[in-house]
């Protein structure tokens, strides 16, 4: 008798911990995964002027002359042709000697410790004259307007870097990430922040000796917001406690970190514990093969920003290697960001435990 008013009881606590949990779930749900974008005027679709120039689309300032569209292009005979939403869009040029950037106060300073997803979408021009792809776009944030010979350490960075150049099948192409804010940051600042661009070229025509190298990008659609914590498929084991890290659906734009996911110290060695996660997170895959996966591994700060990038990229590499010989068909890519992106300070080895970590970004669903 006892003993079945315990279970009786058991059962109880393990119901209303559930019923509360999902309270929780579908009150954070019913108020919006999603933060006030932060990017003022975020597709260009406030004009100020008839001017061809991004300064047109007010408060957008550019860096050389940044191409301000309402219409499509003539250059532009893509099938994508014209702005990716709305009909306003920018487009910005890149040469061995010059480049183009494009900025914009924010709508609000960013909080230190906080994290902001930053999203945009880019679009090769494909034209006679634009003979040359980049292998990085993306995003700096700062505490001060953009100025001449200003320069860009990595913590400010959020960019994605494709070693085979950023072309995609002249589609629109989504750059994303996550951004962790040291504070008091009330710019932003999009363009490439390689020292030397013609280091970042790739060419489109690798026969193409003596072509004039030139790459230009069309960009539309930008936020940047706050991310707001959520609680995804919420299970309870035996004892009580959450056991399924998956999220409910794969949707662009999320990231999730892989839990019980194990190497050996300072190194990029998987310990075999790892493998039940691995295999969860194959399987969920396998269901949705036309998902499109980014795999990021972060590390605490430990040693020079080298050795840190390194077996962050090695350890996001050996799960994507995982994956593949698991039976992973869909398109993935796999980077290393070293301590650049900490979700604790690194002050206290509970602490770098948890800045220790391989996640995974959805590109596309």
């Amino acid at each position: 008798m006892i003993w079945q008013i315990k279970n009786i009881r058991l059962l109880v606590l393990k119901a209303l911990m559930f019923l509360v949990l999902s309270l929780f779930s579908i009150s954070s749900f019913s108020q919006g995964k999603k933060g006030k974008n932060l990017v003022p005027n975020p597709s260009f679709e406030t004009r100020k002027s008839k001017s061809a120039d991004i300064k047109a689309a007010n408060p957008w300032k550019g860096v050389g002359t940044v191409d301000y569209y309402s219409k499509p292009e003539k250059r532009d005979v893509s099938q994508f042709k014209g702005a990716r939403t709305g009909m306003n869009y920018a487009g910005l040029r890149f040469q061995a000697d010059y480049k183009e950037y494009m900025h914009v106060k924010l709508l609000e300073t960013l909080e230190k410790g906080e994290t902001y997803h930053f999203k945009m979408y880019i679009r090769l021009l494909e034209a006679e004259n634009v003979t040359v792809t980049v292998k990085q776009l993306g995003a700096y944030f700062s505490e001060t307007e953009f100025k001449i010979g200003m320069e860009f350490n990595e913590h400010g960075l959020v960019d994605t870097t494709y070693n085979k150049g950023i072309s995609g099948s002249l589609n629109w192409i989504l750059i994303q990430g996550d951004y962790t804010a040291k504070g008091n940051e009330k710019f932003m600042i999009i363009g490439n922040f390689r020292t030397k661009m013609k280091d970042d070229f790739v060419k489109k025509n690798k026969w193409s000796l003596f072509a004039f190298q030139e790459a230009y990008y069309y960009i539309d659609d930008i936020s940047l917001r706050k991310k707001i914590a959520e609680i995804d498929s919420l299970q309870i084991d035996k004892e009580g406690g959450l056991v399924n890290w998956l999220p409910h659906g794969f949707h662009a734009g999320k990231t999730f970190e892989i839990k019980n996911l194990y190497f050996e110290k300072a190194t990029s060695k998987l310990m075999s514990t790892s493998n039940t996660a691995l295999d969860q997170l194959a399987k969920m895959l396998m269901d949705n093969p036309t998902t499109m996966i980014q795999i990021n591994g972060h590390m605490d700060k430990f040693g020079s920003e080298e050795e840190e990038r390194q077996i962050s990229k090695e350890r996001a590499k050996v799960v994507y290697d995982y994956l593949k010989t698991n039976g992973v068909s869909n398109q993935m890519i796999f980077k290393g960001l070293g301590s650049s992106q900490p979700v604790a300070p690194n002050d206290s080895e509970e602490y770098k435990a948890q800045n220790r970590r391989v996640e995974v970004t959805i590109i596309k669903e």
